[in-house]
């Protein structure tokens, strides 16, 4: 029986309501093609207006897709495998359209899809949650999140997992089971038991919550836990070195070749206020011809993917010239030859005590540098630094708007110089 009629005659078992809100198409997602050329094959399920896809796991070459029947071209043993494997789901999704439909239950694309996978509200548990969840992370990963990202998300589940057994002495449970109470004292065990700061431990519940946020839409979770729960985070104070610090650093004559090259990249992030992984990233095709005739560099920020572009400061463009001819930034294609950022960070604690520097050094402490030091504190407007630093508000810039004691002492010493220029009165009514 071909697939137009057993539909009819399926429908046939439906009111004349249920008909038009039911749907299913298996397509060709051309936006996604493959590492070995072939573009995954994927299914719709539309439910009154509303819709859902999913991934058949497998994938066609484009040309032996036919669109109208939805199926693979030709009568090979390959194309005769790959439609059956299709036409047992569409069989698959009917049936679970059917038992949905002839029940209580409310029938939506997302409740089809959890059946076909293997998922209910009943069985899914805590763990299932984030295995699901990290799972699709990391397929996007270098695609839309970073694995820095990554990372953090498997801290938090760390976390999680770890409070679950010092709290209940067991190693999963169910959704149901997550409340308000479960996530305050989550929240308690990091602050007490982890020792975390407020920011710390807001941060993890924030990406527990996060994880839980995708329980809720999928029809997983009926309650949303958070519901009562404030995040507080508390304003950080942004250090950033002193121009004395930035010149004793720049200036210093380093015997050792890869501290020198530290303090070289370093240097040149407190010039440019570049994050670490985007000048690791930079190479000469970033080196641009700006609307000045002068040197930008023009470069995407890996964390927000936002365009930066800004000029390059002297000492800046001293430093890439410096490394124009380096060994391993001709092999790699790179503008500088930067060391892993824990390799980095190691070196700049060396260098810190070199130099006589009390501050931490780091590599995110250049860019602090950059939008203080600087910039703010030599006049430059915030709008142009929250540009070149590539934020997308200008209320992030003004985490680093502090006023520095020298910008203080300079605009002080100017109000007290007028007033000691000021006349003062005698007691006999004449002015000195």
């Amino acid at each position: 029986m071909n697939y137009a009629l057993r539909k009819r005659n399926f429908m046939k078992d439906f009111s004349p309501q249920m008909t038009p809100t039911f749907g299913i198409l298996f397509y060709v997602k051309k936006t996604k093609v493959l590492a070995n050329g072939l573009y995954p094959v994927y299914l719709r399920i539309t439910v009154n207006g509303e819709r859902t896809e999913i991934a058949t796991k497998r994938s066609i070459p484009s040309s032996k897709w036919i669109p109208g029947q939805q199926k693979y071209k030709g009568t090979t043993e390959e194309a005769r495998q790959f439609n059956t494997y299709l036409e047992s789901m569409r069989n698959q999704v009917y049936t679970i359209y059917r038992n949905l439909s002839s029940s209580d239950n409310l029938v939506t694309p997302t409740a089809i899809k959890n059946e076909l996978l293997g998922i209910n509200n009943n069985s899914i548990t805590l763990k299932g949650l984030f295995d699901y969840y990290m799972n699709n992370k990391r397929r996007l990963q270098d695609v839309q999140f970073r694995l820095g990202t990554i990372k953090r998300y498997e801290t938090t589940q760390k976390h999680v997992f770890d409070y679950l057994k010092h709290s209940r002495n067991v190693n999963d449970i169910s959704l149901s089971e997550i409340n308000h109470r479960f996530v305050t004292e989550f929240d308690h065990y990091l602050r007490i038991t982890r020792h975390n700061n407020n920011n710390t431990a807001t941060k993890y519940i924030q990406n527990f919550k996060t994880i839980i946020l995708i329980a809720i839409r999928n029809e997983w979770m009926v309650k949303d836990p958070f519901v009562n729960y404030q995040f507080r985070l508390q304003e950080v104070e942004r250090h950033a070195l002193s121009m004395e610090d930035v010149d004793r650093l720049y200036k210093h004559n380093f015997t050792i070749e890869r501290v020198a090259n530290v303090r070289d990249i370093f240097v040149f992030c407190c010039y440019t206020g570049l994050a670490y992984v985007d000048v690791f990233e930079l190479s000469r095709n970033n080196i641009i011809t700006g609307i000045d005739g002068e040197s930008w560099i023009e470069t995407h920020r890996k964390k927000t993917d936002s365009r930066t572009r800004l000029p390059i400061l002297p000492r800046a463009m001293e430093i890439i010239n410096k490394y124009k001819h380096h060994p391993k930034c001709m092999a790699d294609d790179k503008l500088l030859p930067v060391l892993s950022n824990q390799k980095m960070n190691a070196y700049l604690k060396e260098i810190a005590t070199i130099c006589n520097i009390r501050q931490n050094l780091t590599t995110h402490l250049a860019r602090h540098t950059f939008a203080t030091t600087i910039t703010l504190g030599n006049g430059v407007p915030m709008e142009t630094v929250s540009k070149m630093l590539g934020h997308s508000s200008i209320s992030t810039t003004q985490i680093y708007s502090k006023v520095l004691d020298n910008k203080i002492s300079d605009d002080m010493g100017a109000l007290r110089t007028r007033f000691e220029s000021k006349p003062t009165r005698q007691k006999d009514g004449t002015f000195d």
